[in-house]
């Protein structure tokens, strides 16, 4: 936990306002889709897709930046607060205000359980995908059965990895968090 909080540092600020937007921004928006509708009829579907991806790409970096300068101008000062303000606390902040520090970020193995799982889901892979892929093949050959089987194993390998080490680290973080908050 952090001690070294000053204690006249009132830091209830939300950092960001709510978004607004006027009647000319809808105007401007609905130009847009019109636009790019029209564009869609005259160059066609995959053409207009790559240029919403574009401005999309545009747009998000530039509202990336927008916020991150708000951020940084109003991260590093306290806000004044009105006296009345409704659901905001005043005062100094205390070390209570903060959640405990959590254990997430060390780095630790996955473990045996892991293995075991990824072994058996590439051999549940291998059977079944590689048994199915071989019902719906016409031309049944050796070497595309094998090429079958080790794409399914594969395939169930990483699968059962993903899933396994997800629930191994959620239930870690969730057996920390219910641990943290009886104390």
């Amino acid at each position: 936990m952090r001690n070294d909080v000053d204690s006249n540092v009132d830091d209830y600020s939300s950092g960001l306002k709510p978004p607004r937007f006027s009647l000319a921004a809808l105007f401007v928006i609905v130009g847009v889709l019109g636009t790019l509708f029209a564009a869609m009829s005259y160059v066609g579907t995959y053409a207009t897709l790559l240029l919403i991806l574009f401005a999309l790409t545009i747009a998000a970096h530039v509202a990336g930046n927008a916020i991150g300068t708000q951020l940084r101008e109003t991260g590093s000062r306290p806000q004044t607060l009105e006296p009345d303000a409704p659901g905001r606390k005043r005062g100094p902040i205390a070390s209570t205000d903060f959640a405990p520090t959590s254990q997430l970020h060390h780095r630790s193995a996955l473990g045996k359980p892991i293995l075991v799982t990824t072994t058996i889901g590439s051999i549940a892979g291998a059977v079944l995908g590689g048994s199915g892929l071989a019902m719906l093949m016409e031309d049944r050959t050796l070497l595309a059965i094998m090429l079958g089987v080790i794409a399914s194993a594969v395939l169930g390998g990483i699968w059962t990895f993903g899933a396994s080490s997800f629930l191994q680290v959620a239930s870690g973080a969730l057996r920390q968090a219910t641990r943290d908050s009886k104390h």
